[in-house]
């Protein structure tokens, strides 16, 4: 195990080296008890298995805790992991989920119902604006219309007023016809 670590961290290449230093080494060196060198190196090969370990902890550690977070983004699907502790949230935040979506669905469908409703508002108001200007103009057509009988009407008058001077039945006829006249004209006036 203490090999796959060393593998693991980049260690080879050093014991590798070591090995090699070693294997150099004349056979008559080998045949000597402990020496400062040798104990050296156990002592630093013990620091190093130390540091491995924590380390090991650390990894595992962490690798324990991404996957805690893993399976609470991702909500629970890695159930069969076994690594896997249910949240006790999760469902709350499922149904807030579910009651979120369905008042965003509604709220869309009441948008675009208004929205139709809002189009149609505008197609009336644009036919009221229309008709009114319609009526608008017939007012002002109707009331040049009403003018130009009114001078037409006063002309007829005159012209019989001249061929008829004497005959004072027609006079009267003919003021009859002017107060007819003028009280139509008055009433169109209010109309306006």
């Amino acid at each position: 195990m203490f090999a796959r670590l060393c593998r693991r961290f980049g260690r080879v290449d050093v014991d590798r080296e070591e090995s090699r230093v070693k294997q150099t080494k004349p056979k008559e060196a080998c045949r000597q008890t402990s020496s400062p060198e040798n104990v050296l190196n156990k002592v630093q090969a013990n620091e190093e298995e130390e540091r491995l370990n924590r380390e090991l902890e650390l990894t595992t550690k962490e690798r324990n805790e991404l996957t805690e977070c893993l399976l609470y983004v991702t909500g629970g699907s890695m159930n069969k992991s076994p690594y896997f502790r249910p949240n006790p949230f999760y469902e709350n935040l499922k149904i807030k989920e579910k009651e979120v979506m369905s008042l965003l669905h509604n709220l869309d469908t009441k948008n675009i119902e208004h929205r139709e409703k809002f189009q149609e508002l505008k197609k009336e108001i644009n036919f009221y604006r229309n008709l009114h200007s319609r009526l608008l103009i017939d007012q002002a057509c109707m009331k040049k219309k009403l003018v130009t009988l009114e001078q037409e009407s006063k002309e007829v008058q005159r012209y019989l007023f001249e061929l008829n001077p004497k005959d004072e039945d027609e006079q009267e006829k003919t003021s009859n016809l002017q107060t007819q006249q003028n009280v139509v004209s008055e009433t169109a006036g209010d109309m306006a």
